[in-house]
């Protein structure tokens, strides 16, 4: 039986076309066969599409252009689309990226065709491909194979010049050292003889007293002791764990990128949502009041930027998007970086409750945000 699936966001589609084993009436059979798979984006005429192997491609180079994105770590993608590599993705300037896929035509024939993605559709692009993978209905051996990048790609902070000096430095140091102690002269010593001309029964007279004198001092008590070295042991913890706590709440927190609050996002598509609607007049209330006191009083865009935002149940934001041109461009211009807190155990975070906002940032400084149903968030 013939069935398609539809992977649909606001800049991206994503079309598959399949077939599914058994029963021909069963509504709920999984696709395990691909016929064709197109990707389409809203406003650019051209479409891309093929069989598995485009998909799989697809689904790789994608993954790999993000995970260079994400670390920062350039990796090795291929330069120009082949029978190998059919899709391949490059930086461009502006913010933009290269799409190039290798198509066959309707005759045979086969070319190459490139797509000029912006920064909103690469993320578009990137959650639908999330979704199929999510999706156990579809393909369901498929997997995103992921596997660290070999540390022969990574490029050292430094230069080896810079790395080298320290050592050369202190080998020269230890030398120049050496060099001067062996010009110093080995130091002469008279040995004194303190106890010539005494008797031998003189020195034990002496040696006995200093025995006897010793004997009689009291050393006190060894309680006394104990409890000196337990007051100080415990004073050293008590100065080791302050300064523990002081350092860690001094830690300030670093801004979190778009593309990891955008992963973060869909990562929580799973979450159950916050129904009750106390709770959310509340958390919509907190939220534009934590926003609006973190904006800048001297605004720098003229259009308003519409972001949509996902909020546990203690007001904590975490993760966002964008959901248009001009929330892109000025993200910086907007407190959701240094406000987004993204979980460690991203697994820990997608069983809270969530709750999803439309915010809208006006040009004239008013925050307004709106909570998203379960049709939006789709």
């Amino acid at each position: 039986m013939t069935i398609q699936r539809h992977y649909t966001l606001p800049n991206c589609n994503l079309k598959l076309e399949g077939l599914a084993p058994g029963d021909d009436t069963d509504p709920m059979a999984p696709m395990t066969v691909v016929l064709n798979s197109e990707c389409a984006f809203p406003g650019v005429s051209e479409t891309l599409s093929g069989g598995r192997e485009f998909l799989n491609s697809l689904i790789k180079t994608v993954g790999d252009y993000a995970q260079s994105m994400l670390s920062g770590v350039p990796y090795p993608l291929a330069g120009e689309a082949s029978d190998s590599y059919p899709v391949t993705l490059r930086p461009s300037e502006h913010h933009r990226h290269h799409l190039v896929a290798m198509v066959t035509d309707a005759d045979g024939s086969t070319t190459h065709k490139t797509l000029e993605l912006n920064s909103v559709q690469l993320f578009d692009l990137m959650e639908a491909i999330d979704q199929l993978l999510a999706d156990t209905q579809t393909l369901p051996d498929m997997v995103l194979q992921l596997s660290p990048l070999h540390r022969r790609h990574a490029r050292p902070a430094e230069p080896a010049s810079k790395r080298v000096f320290p050592a050369t430095a202190g080998l020269s140091a230890l030398a120049a050292s050496a060099a001067l102690l062996f010009m110093v002269p080995v130091p002469e010593f008279e040995p004194q003889r303190t106890n010539e001309g005494r008797s031998l029964s003189e020195l034990v007279e002496e040696e006995t007293a200093n025995l006897a004198e010793s004997a009689a001092t009291p050393r006190g008590d060894s309680s006394d002791i104990d409890a000196t070295d337990d007051a100080m042991v415990e004073g050293n913890n008590e100065d080791l764990v302050g300064g523990t706590v002081s350092e860690r709440e001094g830690a300030a927190n670093e801004p979190v990128d778009p593309v990891a609050a955008g992963i973060a996002l869909g990562r929580l598509s799973s979450a159950p949502a916050i129904r009750d609607t106390g709770t959310l007049n509340d958390l919509e209330t907190d939220l534009e009041m934590i926003l609006e006191d973190n904006l800048a009083e001297d605004l720098t865009f003229d259009e308003a930027l519409v972001y949509r935002v996902a909020v546990s149940e203690t007001g904590d934001i975490l993760g966002y998007k964008y959901e248009n041109e001009a929330a892109l461009e000025n993200a910086d211009s907007t407190p959701l970086p240094d406000l987004t807190f993204i979980p460690l155990e991203s697994e820990d975070a997608s069983d809270e409750p969530i709750a999803q906002f439309l915010v809208t940032f006006e040009p004239d400084g008013d925050v307004i945000a709106n909570p998203l149903e379960d049709d939006d968030e789709e």
